[in-house]
């Protein structure tokens, strides 16, 4: 006797089973909110690295500003007055402000350590210990720190 070629229903019952308790449980590591906390954190690495090259570039005092009010956010910026904070005698390079626009789903929600980091035009950080930045979805269910060594180096650990 000859045995029939495919699958039974039970076997496609099965491996649909299968596929669907996968499916579930991927659907939250694909999450867009999820997504977005972990590219909010690659850029504010890379412009932790931008600001001192900046430095070295324009050979002046350049520096990030984490902003901890509301949402959160941070300025790369030019610290003109050289007092390694930014206010309104320095010149702003770019400006990021976490809960609107292309980072809607994301917030600043914990800063340990300087809320500036200003480097030299020789590209070495000022009086600087190191720090962590966290960033979160709206919801605060995923979380993602940016460590700062007291080099000026980001890294994501």
């Amino acid at each position: 006797m000859r045995k029939p070629h495919g699958l039974s229903l039970i076997e496609l019952v099965i491996v649909l089973a299968v596929l669907g308790v996968l499916l579930a449980l991927g659907t939250g590591y694909l999450r867009s909110d999820r997504l977005q906390v972990n590219q909010a954190a690659r850029s504010l690495a890379a412009q932790v690295t931008r600001a001192r090259l900046e430095a070295i570039r324009r050979n002046d005092f350049v520096g990030i500003q984490f902003l901890t009010s509301g949402t959160g956010g941070y300025v790369v910026f030019a610290d003109q007055n050289r007092n390694r904070t930014y206010d309104a005698g320095d010149t702003a390079i770019q400006t990021v402000n976490f809960g609107q626009g292309e980072w809607a789903r994301v917030r600043l929600t914990a800063l340990a350590g300087p809320a500036a980091l200003v480097f030299d035009p020789r590209g070495i950080p000022q009086d600087f210990t190191g720090a962590t930045v966290t960033l979160s979805d709206r919801a605060g269910t995923y979380t993602k720190g940016v460590s700062l060594s007291p080099q000026g180096r980001a890294s994501l650990p």
